[in-house]
């Protein structure tokens, strides 16, 4: 026990240094909440969508939260440890209680130590509060109560039961379920064959097989076996399918239809061959295979063919999907399932080579299997878990450094020249820095640095808002987001729609059209055209400010919501924003009015200006005077502007005066307004959108001749102008928006046009 007490301090300090937290965990912390407060397992109050997959491990949180007070965002990761603890608990006693195992105790030892020195292993021992270490633990026991267990009737009822809590714990619980009952029935029917072949061959029958009849009569009996090991999994996953059925519509959860767009065996194949290298895969897999040959010949024990059946299985799997988000996260429960096999691998391969050198050369008699195991060990340890822990450390390294932005670790001989100085290590590292680059850009095995720097920021942005009283926002406000998880957890209130599809029907059945190359791991839904438009989004929040100038520097409007906390946010529309926050403590950079001039003001620049005349607002049927030409020109009023999936923010009132006619991408043509002057003292004020293209804009004209254009900066949000006009003062003067480009969607978006004065 005192060899085994450094590996535990290393995978301590390991776990130190690799603690984080995610934003994915957030969202299962909201559904906990909503549950608590009384609205149920839902996301936003009233929508029973299932936007989570670890049933057990949310139920777990809100009963945590309710009895003892303690909170998912503070308890989650210790939860995780927990499980740790009982998954090195669980591995040691398979260790110990494993029949006929040779070296039990160096086999313990160096199972351990492959579990330890694992950086991978220390990275999901926090969790960042996700559900993977109580997956891991479930599986494990399901496998070493079948292995340890297997002859007795509770042992396999522990199994099912097992087996049932992972699967209500991550969806892959199914696969392993599978995979352990269906190896169980294989290794009874051969066992039984083998002792009838005994019986045949004469008395006696091999050792450690039990005893086992078909039918019934000696022992309990295969179908009374198959029924302690399948029925309670079947009754609870079986009940569990016709709940979610009932409460939520689905048979299957939500996220299914958001993930599951089609096989991606590119980013699968680069995803398993990364971790091969860096995790020690390719050392572990054969290992495992030799404990199981050898097991096998000598007392026909089949155990380590479940776990190399549950392994090669889920790889398979993985090689399908693509493989997964975070850092080698669904191979969590691979360790401590490989490391009882590859350990007894080492010692095999040790006594077999000890045997040999003994035969070959004599004099190293007193070289014994038991030393050579060890020094096969300690090169197995470093080639399986050396880059990961140069990862690991180089890239906790960056993100101090630049917190928030995605660590693109390369190792190379500036960073890791102790990692590259042992043999072969060059070749592998480049592979793997290959590996990583090309998985980047599709979000595939991103690494926990990159999540952790990510939440903290969020957290320390958003939390500030769970003391607000739901008043301040109005009830309406309807926010549209891919991040779901720690923004609307600490503002419970508002309704959030997830333009990712995890918490939302639609989106998550929206067809995708992205080729492989473009794919984006967990990523490829958007919502359908208009669906955020008829949900209402209109409301775009931002971290919390101390400062109302903090606010006001990222946003248009701030809102005091309490003693210190400004809430800077933007609107779809300013009209909505005037009508819903009247009353309340708003600031603004810019307040529009539809009906006086003088209700608008502005700043840019540091200048404050003040609207003397509109020249043009589009809320009507009639353009306000401006002259249309051709087809390309509407009035997103008249004809909504519903071609893209995200609503067009920062308009006042309805409408908007677009070069986009719906559905018409042929259409050409243009709009001029009515003619005016402007004093030498006034100035052009217009919001504009749009995609910036060389035949499509906005143009001044003074008598007739150009003397300014505008194309548009960002398709989705206004941003306001102003001009002057000093030089063209007393002049005729017109604007005209024109699209004389026939071809893949050219556009602009003007509204409110105004002629402004600068405030004195």
């Amino acid at each position: 026990m005192l060899l085994l007490l450094p590996w535990l301090a290393l995978l301590g300090w390991l776990t130190s240094v690799a603690w984080f937290i995610t934003d994915d965990a957030f969202i299962s912390f909201r559904y906990v909440r909503n549950l608590l407060d009384g609205h149920g397992l839902v996301f936003n109050p009233g929508e029973y969508v299932e936007g989570y997959t670890n049933f057990l491990w949310v139920l777990e949180l809100a009963a945590i939260w309710r009895v003892l007070g303690l909170r998912p965002e503070d308890v989650a990761n210790w939860l995780s440890v927990i499980y740790t603890v009982g998954t090195i608990a669980v591995m040691l006693w398979w260790v110990a209680r494993m029949p006929c195992l040779r070296q039990r105790g160096l086999v313990a030892w160096m199972a351990l130590g492959l579990i330890c020195s694992s950086a991978t292993f220390a990275v999901w021992t926090s969790g960042g509060g996700l559900e993977t270490r109580q997956f891991t633990f479930f599986a494990l026991v399901a496998v070493v109560c079948l292995s340890v267990l297997g002859a007795n009737r509770w042992g396999l009822i522990a199994a099912s039961l097992s087996l049932a809590a992972a699967a209500l714990t991550r969806p892959e619980g199914l696969l392993v379920a599978a995979c352990c009952i269906g190896w169980f029935v294989v290794q009874r029917l051969v066992t039984a064959r083998l002792l009838v072949q005994r019986s045949d061959e004469g008395p006696g029958r091999p050792a450690g097989i039990p005893q086992v009849n078909i039918m019934g009569g000696g022992g309990i009996g295969l179908w009374r076996e198959i029924l302690a090991l399948a029925g309670p999994f079947v009754i609870l996953i079986g009940g569990h399918f016709l709940a979610r059925f009932r409460y939520y519509g689905e048979w299957l959860p939500n996220t299914y239809y958001a993930k599951h767009v089609g096989p991606w065996y590119e980013s699968g194949f680069r995803y398993l061959w990364a971790a091969a290298i860096e995790t020690g895969l390719y050392l572990l897999l054969p290992l495992a295979y030799v404990a199981l040959r050898g097991r096998w010949r000598e007392r026909r024990d089949g155990t380590y063919a479940l776990v190399l059946l549950l392994v090669v299985t889920h790889m398979a799997y993985l090689f399908e999907i693509g493989g997964d988000h975070f850092e080698y996260r669904p191979l969590d429960y691979y360790w401590p399932l490989l490391a009882v096999p590859a350990a007894e691998g080492v010692v095999r391969v040790g006594m077999g080579l000890g045997t040999v050198l003994r035969r070959v050369i004599p004099r190293l008699r007193w070289v014994g299997g038991p030393t050579l195991a060890v020094v096969i060990f300690v090169p197995l340890v470093f080639y399986a878990s050396a880059i990961q822990a140069a990862l690991l450390f180089e890239g906790t390294s960056m993100a101090k450094l630049e917190a928030g932005a995605p660590p693109q670790v390369e190792l190379d001989e500036e960073n890791a020249a102790w990692l590259l100085a042992a043999p072969a290590m060059p070749a592998l590292a480049a592979v793997s820095n290959d590996l990583r680059l090309q998985a980047e850009p599709q979000l595939v095995g991103r690494r926990i640095q990159a999540h952790h720097a990510d939440a903290v920021s969020r957290i320390a942005g958003w939390k500030p808002y769970e003391s607000v009283a739901r008043e301040a926002i109005p009830g309406d406000a309807v926010v549209a987001t891919g991040a779901i998880g720690i923004g609307p957890y600490f503002a419970p209130g508002l309704t959030v729609i997830d333009t990712l599809g995890l918490t939302d029907a639609a989106v998550a059945r929206n067809p995708v059209t992205r080729s492989a190359s473009q794919r984006v791991i967990a990523h490829d839904r958007n919502p359908p055209p208009g669906y955020l438009q008829q949900r209402g989004v209109n409301f775009s929040p931002y971290p919390a400010a101390a400062t109302e100038a903090e606010a006001l520097a990222r946003a248009n409007y701030a809102l005091k919501v309490g003693p210190g906390i400004w809430m800077p946010f933007n609107v779809v529309d300013h009209v909505w924003a005037n009508e819903r926050f009247a009353g309340h403590d708003v600031r603004a950079n810019n307040r529009f009015s539809q009906t006086d001039p003088a209700g608008n003001r502005f700043t840019k620049d540091g200048v404050r200006y003040v609207g003397e005349q509109f020249l043009g607002r589009f809320d009507g049927s009639d353009l306000d005077g401006w002259h249309r030409e051709g087809r390309a020109v509407t009035n997103n009023a008249l004809a909504p502007y519903f071609d893209r999936v995200y609503p067009i923010r920062g308009h006042v009132g309805s409408g908007f005066l677009t070069t986009y006619f719906p559905g018409k991408w042929e259409r050409t043509g243009r709009a001029t307004s009515p003619t005016f002057t402007a004093r030498d003292d006034q100035y052009l004020m217009f919001l504009i959108a749009g995609e910036t293209h060389d035949h499509v804009g906005m143009r001044l004209l003074a008598n007739g001749e150009e003397v300014a254009m505008w194309r548009g900066n960002k398709w989705s949000a206004f941003e306001l102008v102003i001009y002057p006009l000093n030089h063209v003062a007393g002049q005729q003067l017109q604007l005209e928006i024109v699209n004389n480009e026939v071809g893949d969607r050219p556009r602009l978006m003007l509204d409110h046009v105004m002629l402004v004065r600068r405030e004195s």
